[in-house]
């Protein structure tokens, strides 16, 4: 508002106070409050251009946050895209881990089963070399008590034909006697 105009507008706010029952000095006193407060006081104008400089602030702000987050959002999906990558070589790592585990426990397997296999034709061996052994000690031993029943029995016979011998004796001289006491 121009100077005259507001001067124009103190007056005519005097004059109706004073119109009102007002003295002059006391409506000089609320005309003056009344400027200083005025002053204060924000107009459309203000309110206005305030607005449209908080628009522009908050539209800077808004595109400042779009960049910040399309920034954090590539930064995002780098990190993620290289935490891929780390998990596929980690796989692919374990993967290779597990095959080498795999073959390694195929071949002790392998050579436990073959470790297994000779131990038994080992055993089988052992077992056939025993059983022939103890054919030979029980053939040697049938052999040696057939050898010793001939050898009882031929002094059984011995015997045998002693005591009958002998007893042939004694009946021939008994019968001898016998014949000569008669």
């Amino acid at each position: 508002m121009a100077y005259a105009e507001r001067m124009a507008d103190t007056l005519a706010v005097v004059k109706r106070l004073t119109a009102s029952g007002f003295s002059e000095a006391q409506a000089e006193a609320v005309v003056e409050a009344i400027g200083d407060v005025r002053d204060d006081l924000a107009t459309r104008a203000d309110l206005q251009a305030q607005s449209a400089e908080s628009r522009v602030e908050r539209a800077a702000q808004s595109a400042e946050f779009r960049v910040e987050m399309a920034a954090q959002s590539a930064e995002f999906r780098e990190e993620m895209a290289a935490l891929r990558a780390d998990m596929q070589a980690e796989r692919a790592e374990f993967r290779s881990e597990m095959a080498t585990l795999r073959s390694d426990m195929q071949a002790e397997m392998a050579a436990l089963r073959s470790d297994m296999q000779a131990e038994k034709a080992e055993f089988r061996s052992d077992m056939q070399a025993q059983s022939a052994k103890l054919r030979s000690e029980m053939a040697a031993l049938r052999s040696d008590m057939q050898s010793d029943l001939q050898a009882l029995e031929l002094r059984l016979t011995i015997r045998i034909g002693a005591v009958v011998g002998a007893t042939s004796l004694v009946t021939i001289g008994v019968l001898a006697a016998l014949i000569a006491i008669l």
